[in-house]
């Protein structure tokens, strides 16, 4: 700062050269004056003394002021003063102290203000000391107003370097601002380096976590195929024992006649634990197998206007026989003027049979009690009891898979721990929410709550002809094309498959689709004609035709997308040749009563096909005890099975479908294509859900129009990829 100031300083400041130069001209001035005027000889000895004087002051000057620069200016200045006072004394020119003035204006410019002061003390002392004797002779009048002068220089001096000080002093701050800034960019510059060395640094790292990443997601998708394999080959591997385990255990409860022998109570009492516990055993099952649909986005729902107290009335009857063996009491609050509700009423009534069951299990005095309320748009339904209650730390924890509780109170009531995680699935499926509060001692509330109806979005409806989400194309919209006047308020996808297996399929994926099924081109392109669709959605079993299928749908469809697949058909859809559904083991005797009444006819011959021995005589069993006048007949293999057909054509066949020569789906071809037989009404038998295998199409096709411009290629191959490259998810109907 002190430098900087110093500096500023001394580019104000002037050269004494200047002034030493116009000494040195005044006393040339005055000698040659002397002499072409013609004074008199002391007058001219006189001003050459002066002249002589001002030279030899301004050779020193000279000289000081290469030396020591500060010491010539004070020189300079010194030498001015003793030129005017020796002029006014020396020559008897009085009238030079009227320019006493100008050592105090120069003493300014050439060292400072201060300089200024101290000269112009020294010049007044002078002037006062000039009168003081009158020998010098000084004109009074002279001496005042050199006096006047010198105040009046002074103080212009000051007026002036008063201005040029706080100048100064500004020009100093904002000097010290701008360094501070500069240091601070400095500052910032090294840090914006340091920045960019990090940011270089993090995505380098970034990269390197982008690569692993993916490998992640590779090793995840992988894990995710690897757990449905798991869990499919867990379920039957788990269910084939467990149907003999609790076929066996059922026909010994309730019909032990059959083995000639009478059981004890005892015996009884421990074999319904064993039937109990078996049974415990397959919920358990059919709970991970839902946890894993759900968690793969297959688990649809299959919504209705529905009436809530009609399910929760069918959900109290099979929980009522336990509520009465413990005498528990049970009311039932449900307003008369309650507004039907759309959800899916299976999943629904299962979450309020999984609510007041555990609420029965867990209370042992009291009673239970489910309450609805309806609440603007949404139903709230409670379900109390008054048992132990839930500690706080189980409450965090209560939806979590598996989690049974910490206490003693858990022990011994049963439960696998997921009905609770899956009822809350269930309930934010439908878009709702399930909480509960409690306090130990004094029972617990499981709240949950249902919107009455799918949200509705609020768009200006366009005209009856119209709709906002369609790209208008005029050949979609002629006249001559019949176009129905109806606006349907869902995404229309037209399946044109010959099988009629993908309708079905895709139908379980999603309600808030229109899927319309056809069974063959021309019946999809009239379709397309009374009402435009969203896209055309072919599928054939071979992919071989299925390129020339597409280009010829692709002249018939116009405007509309076109998206061909090859699905092959589903174990599910072989109803479509025979089948009138599909048994899941464990099998019961319940189970077969039903399959005998669904056949529509006197059933008297029973051909059973598995490859188990010992399912074979289970089976052979629970029929006869169902209806002791059945012929039932067994084959342990495909071809056994045809062979057994042919020469005595059952009315009823229950077909394993995996077995190792033929599997069920090949016994219904064969027979399908065999027109001496005929159509055998049959159901399947197998351990495997066909929830649980999902269908996969090996080819895509797609086209429009007249074929894809190579923008539309480059952009469906870019968001086709992303969406391939991604682990598999439920429907996102957001962005159809």
């Amino acid at each position: 700062m002190k430098e900087s100031t110093s500096m500023f300083e001394s580019e104000l400041r002037v050269s004494p050269r200047p002034v030493l130069a116009g000494l040195l001209i005044l006393g040339c001035g005055l000698f040659l004056g002397a002499q072409l005027l013609s004074y008199p000889w002391e007058a001219v000895s006189r001003a050459m003394s002066l002249f002589f004087l001002l030279t030899g002051l301004s050779g020193a000057g000279w000289l000081l002021v290469n030396w020591k620069p500060w010491v010539g200016r004070w020189f300079t200045l010194i030498a001015l003063v003793i030129a005017l006072h020796f002029a006014s004394v020396w020559l008897d020119l009085s009238e030079a102290l009227a320019l006493v003035w100008m050592p105090v204006a120069l003493a300014a410019p050439l060292i400072g203000p201060a300089a200024a002061t101290v000269t112009a003390v020294g010049e007044c002392a002078l002037i006062l000391i000039l009168l003081t004797y009158p020998a010098t002779k000084a004109n009074p009048s002279i001496a005042v107003i050199a006096l006047v002068s010198i105040c009046a220089a002074l103080a212009i001096m000051y007026a002036i370097y008063g201005s040029m000080d706080r100048l100064v002093a500004w020009l100093e701050e904002y000097s010290e601002r701008a360094r501070c800034s500069l240091e601070e960019v400095r500052d910032r510059k090294v840090e914006q380096e340091q920045a960019m060395a990090s940011l270089a640094h993090a995505n380098r790292q970034l990269a390197l976590a982008n690569e692993r990443s993916a490998a992640l997601r590779s090793i995840a998708e992988e894990a995710e195929k690897a757990k449905t394999i798991f869990v499919a080959s867990v379920s039957h591997e788990l269910r084939t024992p467990l149907n003999m385990i609790i076929g066996l255990v059922d026909l010994m409860i309730e019909s032990p006649e059959i083995y000639a022998v009478a059981l004890s109570p005892k015996m009884r009492e421990d074999l319904e634990v064993v039937h109990r516990n078996c049974e415990h055993l397959s919920n358990m099952i059919n709970d991970v197998l839902d946890l894993t649909r759900i968690g793969a986005g297959r688990m649809p729902l299959h919504r209705e206007r529905v009436r809530l107290k009609q399910i929760i009335d069918h959900a109290v009857e099979v929980v009522r026989p336990l509520l009465e063996k413990k005498r528990l009491a049970l009311q039932i609050a449900i307003p008369d003027d309650l507004s039907e509700v759309y959800c899916d009423r299976v999943r629904i009534q299962q979450v309020i049979l999984n609510l007041v069951s555990n609420a029965a299990r867990f209370t042992e005095k009291g009673g239970i009690t489910v309450a609805v309320i309806q609440e603007d748009q949404q139903v709230l339904v409670k379900v109390t009891d008054t048992g132990p209650g839930v500690s706080p730390q189980d409450a965090q924890r209560i939806f979590e898979p598996f989690y049974q509780g910490s206490g003693d109170l858990w022990r011994g009531k049963g439960g696998s721990g997921l009905g609770l995680s899956i009822s809350k699935r269930f309930i934010d499926l439908h878009g709702g929410r399930m909480w509960l509060e409690s306090e130990p001692g004094l029972g617990t509330t499981l709240f949950f709550t249902l919107p009455l109806s799918p949200p509705i979005e609020s768009v200006a409806r366009p005209g009856s002809r119209i709709r906002e989400d369609w790209v208008w194309r005029e050949h979609a919209f002629l006249a001559s094309r019949g176009v129905s006047s109806r606006q349907p308020d869902k995404p229309r996808v037209v399946i044109c498959d010959e099988t009629g297996a993908l309708y079905a399929e895709l139908a379980r994926y999603s309600d808030q689709i229109e899927f319309v099924d056809t069974r063959g081109l021309p019946q999809a392109v009239q379709e397309l004609r009374q009402c435009p669709a969203h896209v055309l959605v072919l599928n054939t079993s071979a992919s071989d035709n299925l390129c020339q299928l597409v280009g010829t749908a692709s002249r018939e469809a116009g405007h509309t997308p076109i998206i061909g697949c090859s699905v092959p058909r589903s174990v599910e859809r072989a109803t479509s040749v025979g089948a009138l559904g599909h048994l899941v083991k464990p099998v019961v005797r319940a189970h077969l009563q039903k399959a005998l009444q669904s056949v529509g006819k006197s059933v008297e011959r029973v051909l059973v096909v598995d490859d188990d021995p010992d399912t074979l005589q289970l089976l052979n069993r629970m029929l006869l005890v169902c209806d002791g006048t059945l012929q039932v007949a067994t084959a342990s293999s495909g071809r056994e099975a045809l062979a057994e057909i042919r020469r005595t054509r059952p009315d009823l066949m229950l077909l394993d479908i995996v077995m190792p020569d033929m599997d069920g789906w090949q016994v219904l071809e064969s027979l399908r294509q065999d027109q001496a037989i005929g159509t055998i009404p049959a159901f399947f038998l197998s351990a495997q859900d066909p929830a649980d295998q999902p269908l996969t199409s090996r080819v895509l096709v797609t086209t429009m129009d007249e074929g894809l411009s190579l923008s539309k290629l480059l952009r469906c191959s870019l968001e086709i990829s992303a969406l391939l490259l991604k682990p598999e998810e439920g429907v996102d109907l957001a962005s159809v």
